[in-house]
């Protein structure tokens, strides 16, 4: 069976479906999986075969209107304009995708279509070809104001499929842990996370402990100076006062800035799940995946979500006990220090951590989910 895989435009999207993928090209089904041009090396890092779905560049689709008119990108990123503002953009993504997917189709015809949260291609090549589509989330992942831009910018391609908005999937699947779960999400069919990375040759410090308590920071794998990099700048100065061995995961650039400023630190693209396991902390941006893999390491966390979109799940997993968020304005040093002491030295967390871990154990793996999928066609 022939099975595409549609990702959004960044690394944490390819990641996220990368199991199930390489699932089902364990299971003999052929694969192919697409992304936008600046990421299929992205696809093609974790073994999996690479489809370009866009030639314009990333940076054009999210400045730039289809009518030509330049974007305005609000300064605050919980105005409801801003989340409209990230559904646009995705949705010009979406309708430059669905021109070569629809090229790919023609000469590979797929029988079912997976596609990210918000890989709005998927759902719309699916309805031309009429097979079912899935949808594949993480950490309940979803904000209907995404949705809304996305349908707006999509407006001529709905109106070509007879459609006024976005067809729902045959099957939604998400690897959030019900423990953590919001209870307004959509009902889903569970998948256990199983962490995949870009990997680069593993060097032994990243798999054993130092003679320092080691702390892991990050921002993501788009972390750079003009996104997160302030905080986590500040996070790195805070933990290496407290005489921490800290380690920044993140790009080249920011790497190379965090580096030259504080000279004793590790920075750069090493992956998660392999350094993860020797940490005693780790503080992000909340992301669900980064998150997820903290926990199966045993690892409290401190959080920090700058995205609305992200605060609940933040807030779910402190309540669970595994963790403490905070929000931007409650990011005081004086909490900040609170927080750090308490997560690194309170065993309660990592206890937590590791009893979350146990559940995302019973979850169904992606080999047991793979036949669900393809039973759709």
């Amino acid at each position: 069976m022939r099975l595409l895989f549609v990702t959004g435009p960044t690394p944490s999207n390819i990641f996220a479906l990368a199991p199930l993928a390489t699932a089902a090209r364990d299971a003999g089904h052929q694969v192919l999986m697409s992304t936008v041009r600046e990421r299929t090396s992205v696809v093609t890092g974790v073994g999996l075969p690479a489809i370009a779905a866009t030639t314009t560049p990333l940076a054009d689709l999210k400045a730039t209107r289809r009518s030509g008119e330049r974007e305005h990108v609000p300064d605050d990123v919980d105005h409801p304009e801003f989340i409209r503002y990230t559904g646009r953009w995705f949705g010009r993504v979406a309708a430059e995708s669905l021109v070569r997917l629809r090229e790919v189709a023609a000469a590979w015809r797929p029988d079912v279509v997976i596609g990210g949260p918000h890989a709005y291609a998927a759902a719309l090549l699916a309805h031309e070809l009429s097979v079912p589509w899935v949808r594949h989330t993480w950490t309940a992942l979803d904000t209907q104001g995404i949705h809304v831009g996305s349908e707006d910018e999509l407006a001529p391609e709905l109106a070509r499929l007879g459609l006024d908005r976005i067809p729902p999937p045959a099957l939604l699947i998400d690897n959030c842990p019900p423990s953590i779960r919001q209870a307004d999400a959509a009902p889903a069919q569970q998948i256990r996370y199983v962490p995949i990375n870009s990997q680069r040759v593993s060097e032994p410090w990243m798999y054993t402990w130092g003679e320092r308590r080691r702390v892991c920071v990050t921002g993501g794998s788009m972390a750079t100076q003009d996104n997160n990099f302030e905080l986590i700048r500040s996070m790195v100065k805070n933990l290496l006062a407290r005489g921490a061995e800290v380690i920044v995961p993140a790009p080249q650039e920011t790497a190379d800035a965090l580096r030259a400023e504080f000279g004793d630190i590790r920075a750069g693209w090493f992956p998660l799940d392999v350094v993860m396991p020797t940490c005693a902390l780790i503080v992000h941006h909340a992301g669900g995946l980064t998150g997820l893999t903290a926990t199966l390491s045993g690892v409290p966390q401190l959080l920090l979500p700058q995205e609305a979109k992200v605060r609940e799940s933040a807030r779910l997993v402190a309540q669970y006990g595994c963790a403490v968020s905070l929000l931007p304005d409650e990011a005081t040093e004086d909490r900040v220090s609170e927080a750090l002491e308490g997560l690194l030295h309170e065993p309660s967390y990592a206890q937590r951590a590791r009893d979350l871990a146990r559940e995302i154990g019973t979850m169904p793996p992606p080999a047991e989910v793979v036949g669900l999928v393809t039973s759709l066609a």
